[in-house]
């Protein structure tokens, strides 16, 4: 496992914590107030390696590995690990740090998270970074296979999300990934980065590390098996009217 440094070159301590039933790994760094960072798929903790010497002069940094992702616990799951109980995780994990309110800034598959940590813990939230994402309901239209998604990218106007439903199905997603694991996630980062040569191959490797570690690849999966639990409690935060807390969004095509 590679490790981060902050701003003075000092390596991000690790932890393990017992939250909402499951053992979870995180790291912490920084001094200042406290900013929770929730990384995307199919990455881990480590996704933080560029901006975290950028954060810990300002803010005490808790990046975990969530829930079935990197070295956090995998637990089965009957329609996966949906937005409600991520937000649990986050919101038990913050009060065994001792932090009754925090920040957050989120990316892709974290950006659901945190929304929903954001939306069912409001008092607890204060600033929400929601970046690279989009509400479930949203996601789920843009996965459709029409003329428009699948020129969306080239066109600058989104990103075709072909992969919402294949990522979902059950046991074909792992037939067609195992063993394929380093080919399907560096094509699947790769794919929409503006300049794909930014992407560090140590960072490449770690997260191939982890979907072929036991379980890996089915904890990754299973937050896209909770695609429609997520567009249910998405509407039920939109349903009791904006969130209390300072919110910045940030998208592109690529």
């Amino acid at each position: 496992m590679p490790e981060l440094f902050d701003h003075d070159g000092k390596p991000a301590a690790h932890h393990m914590a017992r939250v909402n039933g499951i053992r979870m790994h995180y790291i912490t760094a920084g001094s200042g107030p406290p900013l929770l960072l929730l990384h995307g798929t199919p990455k881990n903790h480590y996704y933080w390696y560029r901006i975290l010497p950028y954060l810990t002069p300002h803010f005490s940094v808790i990046a975990p590995d969530l829930r079935g992702f990197g070295a956090t616990d995998k637990p089965p799951a009957s329609d996966g690990y949906d937005g409600r109980i991520n937000a649990q995780d986050m919101a038990e994990l913050m009060t065994q740090l001792g932090h009754k309110q925090f920040s957050i800034h989120c990316e892709d598959r974290g950006a659901t998270f945190g929304f929903c940590t954001a939306g069912l813990y409001r008092d607890r939230v204060t600033h929400l970074s929601f970046c690279e994402m989009m509400l479930s309901k949203q996601l789920t239209e843009q996965s459709f296979f029409t003329r428009e998604n699948i020129k969306a990218q080239y066109n600058q106007t989104g990103v075709w999300n072909w992969h919402i439903p294949f990522l979902w199905m059950p046991h074909m997603a792992e037939m067609l990934i195992t063993g394929k694991e380093r080919e399907f996630w560096t094509h699947f980062m790769k794919a929409e980065c503006y300049n794909p040569s930014a992407l560090d191959q140590e960072a490449v490797d770690e997260w191939v590390r982890c979907s072929q570690s036991p379980g890996g690849l089915r904890g990754i999966l299973e937050t896209y098996r909770a695609h429609w639990a997520n567009v249910d409690v998405e509407q039920e935060i939109i349903d009791k009217g904006k969130l209390d807390c300072k919110v910045m969004t940030v998208g592109a095509p690529e």
